[in-house]
């Protein structure tokens, strides 16, 4: 209407028609009003003004994003990543759909491992998670190797974008870990520290020092605690094989719960959320 009533006054002998050519305008982050749309579109969005603006990679787009609860596994090569996506899964690594494992790095670009709660409810005996949400676990290649080095990993593998990130080591925390986690805490992404194969190391401390189970537990678990400035119920030490034992059923139950959370946020903001299609274009 504006463009008509200002051409009426351009052209005084009336329009009889108005044609507009418009080509579809790509924005790329910094614009003021690609900004605009970030922070009404996406659910982990930093506080405007701190931190650079991500875009939602177009992997985790097209998975779905906004219709699944995703959790992201992620730490160095070699610690178990691969394992602990299958036993969360109750997956054997020669089970169809399971992930590769291997001592080498076998993840080498973020995998998708799609399966129904209700799967997780049935393996793990758990009453918290509704039948037939959906659920994504993402195996992420490790932060800090020369493939994917620290600076810039947030953003290439959307890490601001997970409503879980799961940070695995099979012995004690890196320098490249630690760090991975002040960037999780300062953009305000929930993640939880585990130690895998906690089974060998209970051997160990036994065979080394004549330590107890629960001397060794106890050992790892305040120094998990001290290093990453962690609550205890955010750190979990399992072995991906003893699904039954150490900290394995109370880790899968606080990653459903932190997932069902996640899961009602999205379907309150659908609920709720204003219709408020806008298209940017460059107009001829």
């Amino acid at each position: 209407r504006q463009v008509r009533a200002r051409a009426k006054e351009v052209f005084p002998g009336g329009i009889m028609r108005l044609g507009v050519v418009v080509e579809g305008l790509e924005i790329k982050g910094g614009v003021k009003d690609m900004e605009d749309l970030f922070y009404s579109e996406y659910d982990n969005a930093p506080p405007r003004g701190k931190g650079e603006i991500f875009e939602l990679p177009k992997w985790l787009q097209e998975a779905g994003y906004k219709a699944t609860g995703n959790l992201a596994i992620t730490g160095n090569s070699g610690t178990g990543k691969s394992s602990l996506n299958n036993a969360i899964r109750r997956l054997k690594p020669r089970d169809p759909g399971a992930a590769a494992v291997g001592v080498k790095e076998t993840t080498l670009f973020p995998t998708g491992y799609s399966f129904p709660a209700d799967r997780l409810k049935a393996s793990h005996h758990s009453k918290d998670t509704p039948t037939g949400a959906e659920l994504k676990l993402w195996d992420l290649p490790g932060a800090g190797t020369p493939r994917f080095p620290l600076k810039g990993y947030i953003r290439d593998m959307g890490i601001r974008f997970f409503d879980l990130v799961v940070v695995v080591a099979s012995q004690r925390y890196t320098e490249t870990d630690l760090k991975l986690m002040e960037e999780l805490a300062e953009h305000g992404v929930p993640y939880f520290a585990v130690r895998s194969k906690i089974d060998v190391e209970i051997r160990n401390g036994q065979s080394d020092n004549g330590a107890t189970p629960a001397q060794t537990l106890e050992l790892i678990r305040n120094d998990i605690q001290r290093n990453s400035g962690l609550p205890y119920d955010r750190v979990f030490l399992l072995s991906s094989r003893y699904q039954d034992e150490y900290d394995f059923p109370a880790f899968v139950e606080a990653v459903q719960t932190q997932l069902q959370r996640a899961l009602d946020v999205k379907l309150a903001k659908a609920m709720t959320r204003k219709i408020d299609l806008r298209v940017l274009y460059r107009s001829v």
